[in-house]
């Protein structure tokens, strides 16, 4: 007897949303374990910032910086986030271009600011 086109349809999605559901389910602690190795640079300045205002500019420490033409933002998982998707403020380790401009900001936790030596 031939199996129907809608059944064999019926079949394929279910197996493909099993897989799909499955590789999503990645263990927390493992993932975790890796985000944490994390490694920042050693040049690195800590500081807080406010969310950036979208003008080019952050502020950090109460000291407002130009952003590179290509800065990236990281999230604590090591993501790459758009800055104006960032509304609260933030601990963060950042970097300048050879222009002075913040090349590269990572949020970090306050445990980790903590354990980060301030200039």
């Amino acid at each position: 007897m031939p199996l129907s086109s809608a059944l064999v349809a019926s079949i394929v999605s279910a197996v493909i949303e099993t897989v799909v559901q499955s590789a999503g389910s990645v263990d927390a602690a493992r993932y975790d374990s890796y985000v944490a190795k994390r490694m920042l640079p050693p040049e690195a300045r800590v500081g807080f910032m406010q969310p950036p205002p979208g003008n080019g500019t952050i502020v950090i420490d109460d000291r407002r910086l130009p952003l590179s033409p290509v800065a990236r933002f990281r999230n604590e998982k090591n993501l790459i986030v758009m800055p104006m998707s960032l509304r609260q403020p933030s601990n963060v380790v950042y970097i300048n271009d050879n222009f002075g401009n913040v090349h590269r900001v990572w949020l970090i936790s306050q445990a980790q600011a903590d354990s980060i030596e301030r200039d």
